[in-house]
């Protein structure tokens, strides 16, 4: 395999990961994880442009979104910029609490990440996803046709009608689809798929093939079972 391929796309681990947010050891960055709180479930919370209730909605984070963290250096008023995966912006404090659980993951991340750093792209890496074994290759899928700001649906059943359960922003990337699970309804396909660990369906036509994540998944996966 190309060593120079593989310290590209390993080097996207923490930008990308849907397991550990972006800037995870910057020095900036709180000390805790965060996630979201008072907001109504299947509800959404804006990240906006600005620290103002009228400055652009970027990113809508699910209600429940966590491994959000908090800028310190970045606080005007109730307002405080955090970064979520790949994305940053201004939220109130108001809807944002220290996430105990993430926090000591997060922990654990950043000993690791410092006691290793030349295998830091393998920290919190889940051994038991290796099971499938090497020859199994994982595709995943990105967002797309959702204005900025604006979130997906994400629905218990295959079916318009069906109770909204989440949102998925209008960025997010990583979703997995489930294997033959999609239904036709008139028109449209329904698909299955998992995300930021939840179940549930959408309309396959705001998903698209992302082989950029795909095959960085797949090299992180290879290199990181091996350890």
């Amino acid at each position: 395999m190309n060593f120079f391929k593989i310290q590209v796309v390993g080097g996207l681990l923490i930008a990308l990961s849907s397991a550990v947010p972006a800037y995870a050891n910057d020095r900036t960055a709180a000390k805790y994880a965060y996630k979201v709180v008072n907001i109504e479930e299947a509800g959404v919370l804006n990240v906006r442009q600005k620290p103002s209730i009228k400055s652009p909605v970027i990113l809508q984070l699910p209600a429940d979104a966590k491994w959000i963290v908090k800028r310190t250096s970045d606080i005007q008023g109730r307002w405080q910029k955090v970064v979520w995966g790949a994305s940053e912006g201004w939220v109130s404090n108001n809807y944002v609490n220290k996430d105990s659980q993430t926090s000591k993951l997060l922990e654990k991340y950043r000993q690791c990440a410092n006691e290793n750093p030349e295998k830091s792209m393998c920290c919190g890496f889940e051994r038991s996803s290796a099971g499938h074994g090497r020859s199994h290759k994982i595709k995943t899928f990105r967002v797309v046709k959702v204005a900025r700001g604006q979130s997906l649906n994400v629905r218990a059943l295959g079916s318009a009608s069906a109770k909204k359960i989440a949102t998925l922003p209008h960025n997010a990337m990583g979703v997995v689809k489930y294997p033959n699970q999609q239904v036709g309804r008139g028109r449209s396909a329904w698909q299955k798929i998992r995300w930021n660990g939840r179940d549930g369906w959408v309309k396959a036509s705001f998903l698209k093939y992302d082989p950029i994540i795909s095959e960085y998944r797949n090299i992180v996966q290879q290199i990181c079972s091996s350890y």
